[in-house]
């Protein structure tokens, strides 16, 4: 059976000497402390549980090592723009924490697709909602992240919560738009399976024309999905 992960992270801001507050540029010598990884959690799809690590139960080591050991087992990661901000950070992390580099994943990133439906907004605020798969969790805004730094044990609480309802989210969004993601890895257990969700309920729904091809279309009766099959010279 194939390991779909559905990860997100949360991080901390810097912390600088600053002499203005706004329209600034800072330097290296005026940071005191760079931020990095807070807390992450992770849920394995088909599975009722959802893993969470942080800075104030793991150490920054511990989520490395966490970390690591999951991606290196999953054959896919689904994220909400990890491409751009999950993935790159959680290298970072690993390389300062002197771990060497996980396998490198199959990533699903769910924006991508998001971005493919032509709505005037894709923050995971207003997807959620809009697609009936749930919504983030309201809380202060930076004061959150201020308190849980400042060792607040109920503001780290709020944070988990916080950090669990977005992977929650994030993987109800990957089942409702499961036939809409045009380059989804193939997870099928055979070559005739959906690759999508591994369905072999496939059935062929005609033909589409290239300028020197003709391509079977395939479509998932469990998903909806649609594929290729045989390509015929034309």
């Amino acid at each position: 059976m194939n390991k779909v992960l559905v990860l997100d992270i949360e991080t901390k801001p810097a912390l600088v000497y600053a002499f203005q507050m706004y329209d600034t540029n800072i330097l290296p010598e005026q940071i005191v402390d760079t931020g990095g990884l807070l807390c992450f959690c992770a849920h394995w799809v088909g599975t009722k549980d959802f893993m969470f690590f942080s800075e104030w139960h793991d150490g920054p080591l511990g989520m490395a090592v966490a970390l690591r050991e999951l991606l290196n087992e999953a054959d896919a990661v689904v994220t909400y723009n990890g491409n751009k901000f999950d993935i790159p950070k959680i290298r970072g992390h690993l390389i300062l924490e002197g771990l060497k580099p996980f396998a490198p994943p199959t990533s699903i990133d769910l924006i991508k697709t998001v971005k493919s439906f032509g709505f005037d907004m894709n923050k995971l605020a207003h997807i959620g909602p809009l697609l009936g798969v749930g919504r983030k969790m309201k809380h202060e805004g930076f004061s959150l992240w201020r308190s849980v730094m400042e060792h607040d044990e109920k503001a780290q609480k709020r944070m988990q919560k916080y950090c669990v309802q977005d992977v929650r989210v994030t993987a109800r969004l990957y089942a409702r738009i499961l036939p809409f993601i045009q380059d989804h890895p193939h997870l099928g257990d055979n070559k005739g399976a959906c690759g999508a969700c591994g369905s072999d309920h496939i059935q062929s729904r005609g033909y589409r024309r290239t300028k020197f091809f003709k391509v079977q279309r395939l479509q998932c009766q469990e998903c909806g999905s649609w594929s290729t099959g045989k390509r015929t010279k034309i």
